[in-house]
């Protein structure tokens, strides 16, 4: 069991190559042809390529081959879920074991970080481009706007970042990995920092001959119990921005209770275990087999000695000014299914129960926090409505990530932001 206050290190980052551990595993690489690996990446990094050049000796060719494909290049060598993409599609795996691909990745981008980045731009198309958004997807679509050449204008609330620089936790992105990749990519894009509660979206898109919205989602979902307005209960999101920005600030107790069953209740559990609480305890009201999480997480947050209450649902936050308890209620899964295809929760009559807490850590998930988006058509779930194209409702104006396909990884959203970048080129160069 972890001890109050120590910090362990954190079992689900990759390995830090150095030079000859990469050249070893870089010559385990079978160079397919139509790599598989590529495929399965969503922003397709040429991997056998990039691998190919760490062999040769090139590491600084790899670098530049990674960071010309994935704008956060840095950022995903820390995050990005190795075995969801690129990793179980490897070839090598037949024979033993996959290439590590983010390790190498990972090598390749340290090693070169000293070095200036460059990347041919195409030739200056006059055009001027908005992006309302500087999370992964407005980032992923800025960078490959202004290769495509186009002038670009980033409006964020703050400096860029988005989700990866306000809430995942430092044990899993070192802060100086994600400025590196911001550093770089400010050279591509204007910044105008200002709130996007207040923005005067119209006046944005008329000024432009196309629009990306990329807000992220930013507003979490309440449990909408009785006690949920108790001093000691924090919405994922914020608790998370403040553990890492200010954590000397948060007074959680020695008891947690975190509500949810994805990648970020994870993030909350560990957070709150590495703040010094003794006991973690994450309610979850379906089964282990229905998380939506990383098998690496869920291991890392049983590792940090994070208990699992499943097919559980708080019904009442109980206290006085701050959290006492939780009680609780038992659920069976039910035959019907929901539209995600997993078997629907059902409460358990006179099941219920008390469990003892300080705090309670809310994080069932994250709805669109704009306003100002009246003007363009939702999905039932909130999320901004586009086409194949990242084409929305109103002309000229497209979106990607999170806003408009719900949570996914960084690596996603980036994917999402360059291929719309690519189909807002072909509107605004088909309009002349």
């Amino acid at each position: 069991m972890l001890r109050e206050g120590r910090t362990p290190p954190d079992k689900t980052a990759p390995d830090v190559f150095d030079s000859r551990r990469s050249l070893v595993e870089a010559e385990r690489c079978l160079y397919c042809f139509d790599a598989p690996c590529t495929s399965a990446c969503p922003v397709h990094i040429d991997i056998p390529g990039f691998i190919a050049m760490i062999r040769s000796g090139n590491v600084r060719g790899a670098a530049w081959l990674v960071r010309s494909a994935n704008a956060l290049a840095d950022t995903c060598g820390r995050v990005c879920p190795s075995e969801v993409y690129c990793q179980p599609a490897c070839a090598r795996a037949k024979q033993d074991a996959p290439v590590r691909i983010r390790e190498l990745h990972l090598f390749a981008t340290r090693s070169e970080r000293r070095r200036e980045f460059h990347v041919e731009t195409a030739s200056r198309t006059g055009k001027n481009v908005a992006v309302v958004g500087g999370g992964p997807a407005g980032l992923g679509c800025a960078f490959e706007l202004a290769k495509l050449g186009h002038t670009v204008d980033l409006y964020n609330d703050g400096p860029p970042g988005g989700v990866p620089l306000k809430s995942i936790p430092p044990f899993r992105l070192p802060e100086e990995d994600l400025l590196h990749d911001t550093g770089i990519l400010g050279r591509f894009f204007t910044a105008h920092d200002g709130t996007l509660d207040g923005l005067e979206f119209s006046s944005i898109a008329g000024s432009h001959d196309a629009v990306f919205v990329a807000l992220g989602l930013g507003r979490d979902r309440p449990l909408g119990i009785p006690g949920e307005d108790l001093e000691s209960v924090f919405p994922v999101l914020p608790f998370l921005e403040t553990a890492k920005k200010r954590p000397h600030t948060l007074r959680i107790g020695s008891r947690v209770i975190v509500v949810g069953g994805g990648n970020v209740s994870l993030d909350a559990a560990a957070t709150a275990r590495r703040l010094g609480a003794a006991e973690v305890t994450l309610l979850y009201r379906r089964g282990e087999r229905q998380m939506l999480v990383w098998s690496a997480e869920l291991g890392e947050a049983r590792r940090l000695g994070v208990e699992f209450r499943f097919l559980a649902v708080p019904l009442e936050i109980l206290g006085t000014g701050r959290v006492e308890g939780v009680r609780c209620r038992s659920m069976r899964l039910s035959a019907d299914s929901d539209d995600s295809g997993r078997p629907v929760p059902a409460e358990v009559p006179g099941s219920d129960f008390l469990l003892p807490a300080d705090s309670v850590i809310v994080a069932i998930g994250q709805d669109v926090r704009a306003g100002w988006l009246t003007g363009l058509t939702r999905t039932k779930k909130g999320y901004i409505r586009v086409d194949g194209q990242f084409q929305t409702s109103m002309p000229g104006v497209f979106a990607g990530g999170d806003s408009a396909s719900g949570e996914g990884t960084v690596v996603r959203s980036l994917a999402d932001g360059k291929e719309a970048a690519h189909a807002m080129h072909g509107y605004i160069m088909r309009r002349g």
